[in-house]
């Protein structure tokens, strides 16, 4: 009995439902005041980010940037680099890649390789002669010198010769002379005729002038032989000098004019020589050429591959300097003829919660955007921000986005809370 009434009861409360009036008059103000709740959080939303937009001065667009050095080809010809990827760091000086021209004019070396060769011909010709003309001469010299020597003993030899002939003479003068005095002795007593007195008087004087004459002869002599010992020879029916002397001396103008035109020929030599290492020089130049990168960085752009023809002037590398990023942004007309050069700025880095202070730099960068890795827009307004303090992930990270906020007007508490909210609700 008991169970049976216990069952009925439970059946009975399972059963029981509110009515129907009731439930929806409890639902509805529930889902009404859901829904006005979220308009109004809508609404609020929209009004803060219509009072920041027209209120607060931000950026449309900012993007990390700095300045590019570019690489050109300074010359025409075959581009050959190594591992030239974008991205690569770089340093000043360093071999990015080689130019080479395989159509350089090189009619001028080619011109000054002749000349020096032939240069170097005539004078190798002019050498072996100067040699083969120093031997003659050589030669002649030992003839002379033989001459001169059997010369200077054959006027010693009729030196003496000359003396004894003197001697000769003073003997035959003095048997003259004893002779007239015994005649001139018989001729005073009468034991000789007067004709044979005058014959002994004549043989005494022919005998004093072949004195005399003997004499002479032994100076001629001596002058000669004292010539002969000088290098000069006196006779009659020959010149001063034997040909021997005459074929050294023409040996010697020779040689002479010869070293002359050898010693020309090696100035000559020197010049094309010279010549020749500057051209070679030149045509390195003109011929290859190495291509560096100007500054520390990171390589930005390639705009050639290896292997491909180039013009001078054509660019081919980017290099990216890092020392000098800047945040470039675009404005609107009104903010940008309100901001001045040294501004202070916020630059917050979009999908993260790292900002960054820094100062406008710059207003308007048409001029300039093409020194920039990021060129600014050129119908709309631009400005430079520079950031202090960027932390190592963002120092060089260019082409990461963010916003500026440009401090002063609109930046008090208002202003904040917007920002706060926007970066909330993930409209930042």
């Amino acid at each position: 009995m008991t169970n049976l009434s216990v069952e009925v009861g439970s059946a009975r409360a399972a059963s029981w439902a509110p009515p129907i009036g009731a439930a929806t008059a409890m639902a509805l103000p529930w889902r009404r005041y859901a829904k006005f709740g979220l308009g109004a959080a809508l609404l609020a939303v929209g009004a803060l980010t219509t009072y920041q937009q027209v209120i607060v001065r931000v950026s449309r667009e900012a993007v990390i940037n700095a300045r590019v050095a570019t690489i050109r080809a300074p010359m025409d010809g075959i581009i050959k680099t190594a591992s030239a990827m974008p991205g690569r760091a770089v340093q000043a000086g360093a071999a990015i890649g080689d130019i080479e021209d395989p159509m350089a004019d090189d009619a001028r070396v080619f011109q000054l390789q002749q000349d020096t060769h032939a240069t170097e011909r005539e004078h190798d010709a002019l050498s072996r002669r100067l040699a083969d003309l120093r031997q003659s001469r050589s030669e002649a010299d030992a003839q002379a010198e033989a001459y001169r020597l059997g010369r200077v003993r054959q006027d010693e030899l009729r030196v003496e010769e000359s003396k004894a002939s003197v001697a000769a003479a003073i003997a035959r003068e003095t048997d003259a002379a004893a002779a007239e005095s015994r005649g001139a002795a018989l001729h005073a007593r009468g034991f000789m005729a007067h004709a044979a007195y005058e014959r002994v008087q004549h043989a005494r004087e022919v005998a004093q002038q072949d004195t005399i004459a003997a004499r002479k002869r032994l100076d001629a002599l001596i002058v000669e032989l004292a010539a002969a010992r000088n290098g000069t020879y006196l006779g009659d029916n020959y010149n001063d000098v034997p040909s021997s002397f005459q074929r050294a001396r023409e040996l010697t103008v020779r040689i002479e004019e010869t070293q002359a035109n050898l010693d020309q020929l090696a100035r000559k030599q020197e010049t094309l020589s010279a010549e020749l290492t500057a051209e070679r020089k030149r045509l390195a130049a003109r011929s290859s050429a190495s291509l560096a990168a100007p500054i520390d960085g990171n390589l930005w752009t390639v705009q050639a591959a290896s292997g491909e023809y180039v013009r001078k002037g054509q660019e081919l590398f980017t290099v990216l300097d890092c020392s000098t990023v800047v945040v470039t942004a675009s404005v609107s007309e009104r903010d940008y003829n309100e901001l001045r050069l040294g501004d202070p700025v916020r630059f917050r880095v979009s999908g993260s919660g790292r900002d960054y202070s820094g100062t406008v730099s710059k207003l308007g960068l048409t001029a300039t955007g093409r020194s920039f890795a990021i060129a600014p827009e050129e119908r709309r307004h631009q400005v430079a921000v520079q950031l202090a303090d960027l932390q190592d992930s963002d120092r060089c990270a260019v082409g990461r986005t963010g916003e500026v906020v440009f401090e002063g007007r609109g930046q008090g508490p208002a202003g904040r809370l917007v920002e706060g909210l926007r970066h909330l609700l993930g409209l930042a």
